[in-house]
Parts: structure tokens; sequence; C-alpha cells
């Protein structure tokens, strides 16, 4: 008799400010029992939001990619990737950029998901081509509302389905 071997799963995340990417990741996480972790950088973010704001914007305008502190867990034992990013100025974090460029994900499959407060502009489709020749499946993006940013816009039944999903 064969078993079909379940398909190990991490979660990787980089979030900042609102805490909004984090939050999602973990409800994954929890929901599914998958590891978790996230993509961190050396330098912290350090001000108030709209002073972490206006850097974030001249990052992302300057293509800047901030060093990385290296993951504990190994990617070469996980088949699937569910990772996130908060938007950015229309697309996925400079975080989220380093980390795609440094790490390939060939091979494995990808669960994308984006978090954004006011305009998602392309954040989604950037990060799903970030991933390289990875398989793409079930990407979402994840709306929070423009003024109360720690509310999210999609109801709870509709996110738990998409994760149920995964």
């Amino acid at each position: 008799m064969f078993f079909k071997r379940k398909k190990k799963t991490l979660v990787l995340y980089y979030s900042q400010s609102m805490g909004n990417t984090k939050k999602i990741a973990e409800k994954i996480a929890e929901a599914k029992s998958y590891d978790i972790e996230p993509i961190l950088t050396i330098k912290k973010y350090t001000g108030s939001y709209d002073d972490i704001m206006t850097q974030g914007k001249e990052e992302v305008e300057n293509g800047y990619r901030p060093e990385l502190q290296p993951l504990s867990h190994d990617l070469s034992k996980y088949d699937r990737i569910i990772i996130g990013s908060p938007t950015w100025w229309y697309t996925i974090s400079p975080a989220v950029s380093a980390f795609l460029e440094n790490n390939s994900l060939a091979g494995k499959t990808v669960i994308p998901f984006v978090t954004f407060g006011g305009y998602e502009g392309h954040s989604l489709s950037d990060l799903e081509k970030a991933c390289g020749s990875a398989k793409i499946i079930n990407p979402k993006s994840i709306q929070f509302d423009a003024e109360n940013l720690n509310k999210m816009v999609i109801s709870d039944k509709e996110l738990y389905a998409w994760i149920q999903s995964l």
C-alpha cells in the first residue's frame, strides 16, 4: 500500500508598520499547521509611519534591496512556499524583492499573497513574476481599510475559505 506524502509547506512573509501581512501569515500557519518564518531586514525601519512610508517610496523608486537576515528554515526541505508581502507604492516590498532575487523557488509550488490598504497596484502580479519559474497557484490580494488600516475589507469567511483551499 502506498501513501501520498503530504507536501511540506513554509509560510514566509515580510511585514512592516501595521503588521497586517504578519497577521494573515499567522492565520494561515495556525489554521493549516504550517511552518512559518518572517523575512527580516538587517537594518530595521525606524521613525513614524509617515517617515517609513517616505523611505519606502524612495526605496521602491530607486530599486533598493535591503540586506536580509538568513532564514532559520532550509528552503530545500519544502515543496510549497506561501509568500506574503505588503504593498509598497503599488508593488511588493523591497525586502520581499530582495529575498526572491537571492533565493530560487524553481521546482516549488508558490502561493503568493499581498496585503494593501489603499490601491493594490500591480503588487500581486509583481510577486508572481518575481517567483521566477515556480509553479504559482491560488494567489490572493487581501485589502485592508484605507482609513482604519487594521480592519480587513474582505470578510473573515472569505479569508478562511481561501486558507482552507490551500
